[in-house]
């Protein structure tokens, strides 16, 4: 169960990134928080590889086991995280999430005609249980925070959605053809490349590059710089990237998403928010999914 339980792991260190960024990053743009949390975790992860093998960049791969890994990254990271962060502010975070909880699904697709992988009739339940649960919760939250006109008429912040639940489904699959061959710890450094290359074009493009000098000269950035580089990339992507070789796409996809569960308890234990019965039920029919999973 190595895969399962790192994908539950996975999306407890994007609950508490998510949270950080959501809270502290709203002065930043989604571009520069891509690209800092990309370069701060690229040079971590290159440390521990130099210190555990004795060398800092992946050496022995195929061609093509490099390609899909750029690909993985460049699309997850780059394209699909750009996309995620950017619907948060055009649709707010309950409403992006609710549309990006459809990543697994695709996920499910997309491993069935690549890898012609096969999930039981247990799991597939499991699975739309688990969805059946986030998307309660997401759907309740949104009612209770955001505006209907908000929700509605914003196209762009729901394509943006739907594009980054679209990168997160490639970005597993791409992942898991690439890492046929290698650790993990490599993957995650292959796919920060390719995420780098893509996020500094982005930078010159948008011109972002304030943003980024912000981020790492002001307190409150330091601290989106540390949730999102240390708990959400260096932890929460290698820990996804276990979750992605060692079961099944759509079953990591699945895990990986339960962020709109694992925030609950925090919200109300510690920011003292109120959760409503709706969202229980949502969390508890989540968990007895979780449990046909693993």
């Amino acid at each position: 169960m190595i895969g399962e339980i790192t994908a539950i792991m996975a999306s407890v260190c994007w609950t508490l990134s998510g949270n950080i960024c959501e809270r502290k990053g709203s002065n930043y743009s989604a571009i520069a928080m891509n690209f800092t949390r990309q370069i701060v975790s690229f040079i971590l992860i290159g440390l521990v590889l130099f210190l555990l093998e004795g060398t800092a960049l992946a050496s022995g791969l195929s061609a093509k086991g490099i390609v899909f890994l750029f690909l993985s990254g460049l699309i997850g990271f780059t394209l699909g995280d750009s996309f995620l962060m950017s619907a948060f502010v055009k649709i707010g975070a309950k409403t992006t999430l609710l549309i990006f909880s459809f990543s697994p699904v695709l996920a499910a697709i997309m491993g069935r005609i690549i890898f012609n992988e096969r999930l039981s009739i247990l799991k597939i339940a499991g699975m739309f249980i688990v969805l059946s649960g986030i998307m309660i919760v997401i759907a309740n939250s949104s009612k209770n925070t955001e505006s209907e006109e908000n929700i509605r008429f914003n196209l762009r912040g729901l394509i943006f959605a739907f594009l980054a639940s679209v990168g997160q489904a490639l970005g597993v699959v791409l992942s898991k053809m690439g890492m046929l061959e290698i650790s993990p710890l490599l993957a995650t450094e292959l796919r920060l490349i390719g995420a780098l290359f893509g996020i500094i074009i982005l930078c010159f493009v948008f011109k972002s590059w304030f943003d980024v000098k912000e981020i790492f000269f002001t307190d409150n950035g330091r601290l989106v710089l540390f949730g999102n580089a240390i708990i959400g990339t260096s932890m929460g992507v290698v820990f996804s990237m276990f979750a992605i070789k060692y079961t099944q796409s759509a079953i990591a996809a699945t895990l990986m998403s339960l962020s709109p569960i694992l925030i609950l308890p925090l919200l109300k234990f510690y920011y003292k928010e109120k959760i409503y019965g709706v969202e229980i039920f949502g969390a508890i029919l989540s968990v007895i999914g979780v449990a046909f999973l693993v």
